[in-house]
């Protein structure tokens, strides 16, 4: 059986507050827009994958697809903890918005990674259990963990716009 490592972000979320918080620049809030852009777009991708890999467990599909589709998974969720690393790194000098989305999506984002290791750990110690309580268990966490992160950053990123578009019609009145 192939053994498959285990996911070295989950502890590594972790913020570098600076000392002095800025006020937010527009190329830091632009940054870290694109950025919880990406975030979202890439918890898109890990709710499919969870929501593949419930499909081959109803199908009967063998543990080596299930191992494959979660190594995929790991591979979402190191990306999007690498984003969060780096919006971490310019958290205090972005927009109060994208402080609350970042603070908002931390946890989640190690939620995320703590199932999947919890599920890859299952599948290395016993494959043939794809129908296992808790295997199903963790599968589901991590659809929803994806689904609820896509969603909570596409309100973030939404609200942003509305106000955008406020602004702007705000400066056309004066």
């Amino acid at each position: 059986m192939r053994k498959m490592s285990y996911l070295p972000m989950a502890a590594s979320i972790l913020f570098r507050s600076s000392l002095f918080a800025g006020s937010p620049s527009s190329q830091t809030s632009a940054e870290a827009s694109r950025l919880l852009t990406e975030v979202r777009s890439i918890a898109h991708d890990l709710n499919r994958d969870a929501a593949t890999l419930e499909s081959y467990r109803l199908a009967g599909i063998t543990w080596q697809s299930h191992a494959q589709r979660l190594a995929l998974a790991k591979q979402h969720i190191n990306s999007i903890g690498e984003r969060l690393e780096s919006l971490g790194a310019m958290r205090d000098s972005t927009a109060p918005w994208q402080q609350e989305a970042i603070d908002s999506i931390v946890p989640v984002a190690e939620q995320l990674a703590s199932r999947t290791q919890a599920a890859i750990h299952h599948l290395n110690k016993s494959p043939g259990h794809l129908f296992a309580p808790v295997y199903r268990g963790h599968l589901g966490a991590i659809a929803e963990h994806a689904d609820w992160m896509k969603q909570s950053v596409d309100a973030f990123l939404g609200m942003a716009g509305a106000q955008d578009k406020l602004d702007k019609l705000d400066s056309l009145r004066s």
